[in-house]
């Protein structure tokens, strides 16, 4: 057996440094991949809460009343998320400032002026809660004055 000749012989190189850089590749990207996939933490979803709304007629201007039934506590602060969408009669869709309403917990009852929103007897006024950062739905009512 001549040792020269076998350290000599080198066709198999190549085909073996191919497939370790392929196997060295696809590890690399398979990490990429999974640490990407996996370290997106969880999903952040909209409070769920059952929140029943009616129309109280009063003299200057229509008002809501909110009343919490269950479920997730809903923040209205000014710093919020949360907003109040409402469409008079099918038009367009207006946000309705939430000025007196704070933290809604369960068993809450508040009530709401509609201030930038007119409202006169025999409207229809689509009331809409929406979680804007995840921009779901937590409520839809339709009222009558």
């Amino acid at each position: 057996m001549d040792l020269k000749k076998i350290f000599r012989n080198d066709k198999a190189v190549s085909p073996v440094i191919g497939v370790v850089l392929m196997v060295a590749i696809t590890v690399i990207l398979a990490a990429a991949i999974g640490s990407s996939v996996f370290g997106q933490g969880t999903a952040k979803s909209a409070p769920q809460a059952n929140i029943d709304i009616k129309a109280i007629n009063a003299t200057g201007g229509g008002w809501i009343k909110f009343e919490h039934l269950g479920g997730d506590p809903i923040h209205f602060e000014s710093n919020s998320t949360t907003k109040v969408m409402g469409s008079v009669n099918g038009g367009n869709s207006d946000e309705i400032y939430a000025v007196n309403l704070t933290t809604f917990d369960v068993g809450d009852v508040q009530v709401m002026a509609l201030n930038n929103v007119t409202v006169t007897s025999g409207d229809s006024l689509n009331v809409k809660i929406i979680d804007v950062q995840t921009k779901q739905l937590i409520c839809d009512r339709t009222l009558r004055f």
